[in-house]
């Protein structure tokens, strides 16, 4: 997601406070990382990548939040397909083989309850979107546990689950992290990218001082807990997230960086990307190979060994 006030005013004070962190350990650069260009830069600004992900036939899909659209990407970084899609942010897969993709549409005019996602089949000839689910403030980034629940890293309302029916689940998010609700384990704010890690999700904070990705039970989302400090003792604004293998995360930062961390050992390493990530999504046939979408526009390939 896109850097806030708030978010710029955390980098600097992180800068100032030299903040420590003793559950994280300085990150190393990954061995034999190649970063290339899949898709170059479309229109500056107006190209934003916000998010990208696979389908379940491991085609490549990014939402172009200024364009309203979510584009199709052949290996060759070639637009195979356009879906309109209001402002789109974060996309994901569902267990029905659909993709949705959040929509902050009307965000822009001050009401905190008209985001969306909207669902449609990627495989039809002219996919055609429909409305999933309502009433969501700010949302950002998605993903799908095994029984077909949504998991949304809304930026004003908090981490959010969305049944299969498209309902909230009023009850769950209210134990969830919150947005603006700070502790001593939820040391920031604007909750971003979500993944989920089997019975775990995974949430990024753009505020927090340390680059903290949180744990949260999916049983019991008031027992949270630090998955791992990926930029501690540096500053850093993380963006969003993907699940590698169990325990072991891929997070995209605004100031250039992909970062692979174990959330068992705390340790980490990191890939220089040359320009800000937004996202970031895990090729499903080589785990070692990695599409990142970009500020400016361009979507890189990144392979770690």
């Amino acid at each position: 997601m896109r850097r806030t006030v708030l978010g710029l005013a955390a980098c600097t004070l992180a800068a100032i406070v030299s903040l420590h962190s003793p559950t994280a350990e300085a990150a190393t650069a990954c061995d034999s990382a190649r970063v290339t260009i899949l898709k170059s830069t479309p229109v500056p600004a107006l190209g934003w990548t916000e998010n990208v992900a696979y389908d379940h036939d491991g085609s490549l899909w990014v939402t172009r939040t200024a364009l309203s659209e979510v584009q199709r990407l052949d290996p060759r970084g070639r637009v195979t397909r356009s879906v309109t899609v209001p402002l789109p942010g974060g996309i994901a897969p569902g267990p029905d083989g659909d993709l949705y993709v959040t929509s902050f549409s009307q965000e822009i005019t001050g009401v905190l309850s008209t985001g969306k996602i909207y669902r449609f089949d990627p495989d039809a000839a002219q996919p055609k979107p429909r409305i999933y689910t309502r009433g969501l403030g700010f949302p950002n980034g998605l993903a799908f546990d095994a029984q077909g629940n949504a998991y949304v890293g809304d930026t004003w309302q908090g981490v959010l689950k969305v049944l299969p029916d498209g309902q909230v689940d009023r009850r769950w998010s209210a134990r969830a992290p919150r947005n603006l609700a700070p502790t001593a384990t939820v040391n920031g704010s604007s909750m971003n990218g979500v993944a989920v890690d089997g019975d775990t999700l995974y949430v990024t904070m753009t505020t927090s001082l340390t680059g903290r990705v949180l744990k949260v039970p999916l049983a019991h989302p008031d027992r949270v807990a630090v998955g791992v400090d990926v930029t501690a003792p540096l500053p850093g604004i993380v963006d969003d997230l993907a699940v590698v293998a169990p325990g072991r995360l891929a997070v995209a930062t605004t100031t250039g960086q992909l970062i692979i961390a174990d959330t068992a050992t705390r340790r980490s390493c990191v890939v220089q990307l040359g320009q800000p990530a937004t996202s970031v999504a895990v090729n499903p046939t080589d785990t070692t190979e990695f599409a990142l979408g970009t500020e400016l526009g361009a979507v890189l390939r990144v392979t770690v060994k």
